[in-house]
């Protein structure tokens, strides 16, 4: 299965902050989206970053209470992995894991299209091993 599959069943809404947005009001995206990360994008729409819960709570914890008054570009990553649509779900398993990474920015044609989170690949993981094992019982439920 190829990215561009999992963003057409996922859709590919983007819930993105600009670098100066503080924190805090990133924290409420993310909770109004129920989601574990923002792009972090410029005034041409391109990303710049991504900031996480996690990057959030390392701060918070770190800094306290005036983490969340920081904009965002203070604690986001910078230097993304990305992806595009015609990679393989297997690929960015694989991505995901090595690079110890939750979220991923998928970029077509120099803009971004989708992010797909781990959440995503592993449940495409999923239904395409359930998809084979009902493809293989009815094979040899054909051939009785």
């Amino acid at each position: 299965m190829h990215v561009a599959a999992v963003l057409k069943r996922k859709g590919n809404r983007i819930v993105s902050a600009a670098p100066d947005d503080p924190v805090a009001a990133v924290t409420r995206l993310l909770t109004e989206h129920r989601i574990g990360a923002v792009l972090v994008m410029d005034d041409d729409g391109q990303p710049v970053g991504i900031l996480s819960e996690r990057d959030i709570v390392r701060a918070v914890a770190r800094d306290g209470a005036a983490a969340l008054e920081r904009p965002a570009a203070d604690l986001m990553t910078r230097g993304l992995i990305t992806g595009t649509p015609t990679d393989t779900v297997a690929d960015m398993m694989a991505v995901m894991t090595e690079r110890r990474i939750r979220h991923v920015p998928i970029i077509d044609s120099g803009r971004v299209v989708g992010v797909i989170s781990i959440g995503d690949v592993v449940k495409a993981r999923i239904d395409d091993a359930e998809l084979e094992v009902e493809s293989l019982r009815g094979y040899v439920a054909g051939m009785g």
